[in-house]
């Protein structure tokens, strides 16, 4: 039974995407999903227009909140007020992306590249900062770079990614949306598999969303998602169950409560 992905539901579970049978997107040898998106809104002119009007009408009358996130950061724990690192671009073409740090300094040397719920490296400035997803407004910037887009993949660390990255990835998406409360879920995995559970299961199945927004993606879906994203800033949303997806997909990976 396939799942429509637009209009998007007002409730997203993850039964709406998972199984739709109406994408075109395929694995390829590598096992990375690819989609056709040549000619289509994801890779046009067009998108990236209003990409930059949003970005750039958006960015200045945000300037003085900008600015008092970056006070906050820099005066709540050592280190610097942006977080920087390199992630799959276009083409998978390294970029470097901007967010506000919401770690201690050098937390990245001290635990794994994913991060869940509870995890001891976060400050606490930088809890808020990414339960009302604040931490990422600084990628307006790599939007009116040409880096990124508004709707989109969401840009992995390099290694990570499981979609050829036929479009710019994107500040927020069907993926984005749906793993929203992605650091509750990973709390049921072991803290040793965190990393391996993000890779191996949940970022082939973002794969596989992110493609077919990439085929099926227009206008009206960017609206709709920007929308969504808007809607839900701050509030909390169930995610899929770990159980369920370590049955769909076959993971190894035991839940705390199931194991002996």
């Amino acid at each position: 039974m396939s799942a429509s992905l637009y209009p998007i539901p007002k409730s997203v579970d993850a039964t709406d995407f998972m199984f739709s049978t109406s994408s075109e997107a395929q694995l390829v040898d590598e096992g990375n999903f690819i989609a056709e998106a040549q000619g289509t809104w994801s890779v046009s002119s067009r998108k990236r227009f209003f990409d930059v009007a949003v970005a750039g009408t958006v960015i200045v009358p945000m300037l003085p909140i900008l600015a008092a996130i970056a006070v906050v950061v820099k005066c709540s724990s050592n280190g610097p007020v942006l977080f920087r690192q390199q992630r799959t671009g276009r083409g998978q073409v390294p970029f470097t992306i901007y967010k506000y740090r919401t770690m201690r300094l050098l937390a990245e040397q001290e635990g794994p590249s994913v991060t869940r719920k509870g995890d001891g490296r976060m400050t606490r400035v930088g809890l808020w900062l990414r339960r009302l997803k604040l931490d990422e407004l600084p990628q307006l910037y790599n939007v009116i770079r040409g880096d990124m887009s508004l709707v989109g993949p969401r840009p992995k660390a390099i290694g990570h990614e499981r979609m050829e990255m036929v479009c710019r990835p994107g500040i927020t998406g069907v993926a984005t949306l749906l793993f929203a409360r992605e650091e509750d879920l990973l709390m049921e995995v072991p803290e040793e598999e965190v990393e391996g559970f993000a890779i191996n299961v949940l970022n082939p199945i973002k794969a596989q969303l992110d493609a077919q927004y990439a085929e099926e993606g227009n206008f009206f879906t960017d609206i709709a998602l920007l929308a969504k994203t808007a809607l839900r800033l701050g509030r909390k949303k169930a995610v899929r169950t770990l159980p369920e997806l370590t049955t769909v997909y076959g993971y190894p990976v035991v839940p705390r409560n199931q194991s002996n």
